[in-house]
């Protein structure tokens, strides 16, 4: 038998085999991601997986415990909580507040919730947004609030130990903000304070490994 009649039989074999172990529990949106992309950018996915030997997969997140957020009875606007203020009353020690946080949630309001538990993982690998939010269940199941961010910051005012990271690695949460796009919001203690950051999802810059990814306990 000829070289190119073993590749093609073993082709066959190996897309019969993808069919029948396909993944049957893919987040409705990755699935719509993946519909709606041009053969080029599914051609380039494919080649790219099928062109390394096969290895087991380690988990991108490693999940380390869950966190209980206390009921929060008033409307939630971000411009009168988020404030940079250093000082020994400040509900919440802030030392900076970037650009892109001011411009795309500081202009929210959220409403009251009842008590709510999130998840929060170790980030096993260099990753950008994407795989970590497929990981994590998808959009729905990864997003956060703004309120839920700041209720673990005032646990943690003084850069105390806690579910939040207070050794200068990024706490990292998917909130929707202006236009109801998804966020990237990071919280890092920097020295006296919270730092608070806003980035797309989009950016190729990836997040180091050894960060803290918190998301909803659905």
């Amino acid at each position: 038998m000829s070289d190119k009649a073993l590749m093609n039989r073993a082709t066959l074999e190996l897309t019969q085999k993808l069919q029948m172990h396909f993944p049957t529990d893919i987040p409705p949106d990755v699935l719509q991601a993946w519909n709606g992309s041009p053969k080029e950018v599914i051609q380039a996915r494919l080649a790219e997986v099928f062109g390394r030997m096969p290895v087991a997969r380690q988990d991108l997140l490693q999940f380390l415990g869950t966190v209980a957020i206390p009921a929060i009875a008033e409307p939630f606007i971000a411009q009168d909580e988020f404030v940079e203020d250093t000082s020994s009353d400040a509900k919440v020690k802030i030392v900076f507040l970037d650009s892109d946080f001011k411009e795309w949630f500081l202009g929210k309001t959220e409403e009251p919730i009842q008590e709510t538990v999130l998840r929060y993982h170790k980030l096993a690998e260099l990753s950008v947004d994407g795989p970590i939010i497929a990981e994590l269940g998808g959009e729905s199941k990864s997003e956060t609030t703004l309120a839920q961010i700041f209720a673990l910051m005032k646990i943690q005012r003084n850069g105390e130990a806690g579910a939040l990271l207070s050794n200068g690695y990024a706490n990292i949460f998917y909130v929707r903000g202006a236009n109801n796009l998804l966020r990237a919001v990071v919280v890092c203690w920097v020295g006296g304070g919270w730092r608070v950051d806003a980035d797309s999802v989009e950016d190729p810059d990836g997040w180091c490994d050894g960060i803290r990814v918190f998301s909803s306990n659905s």
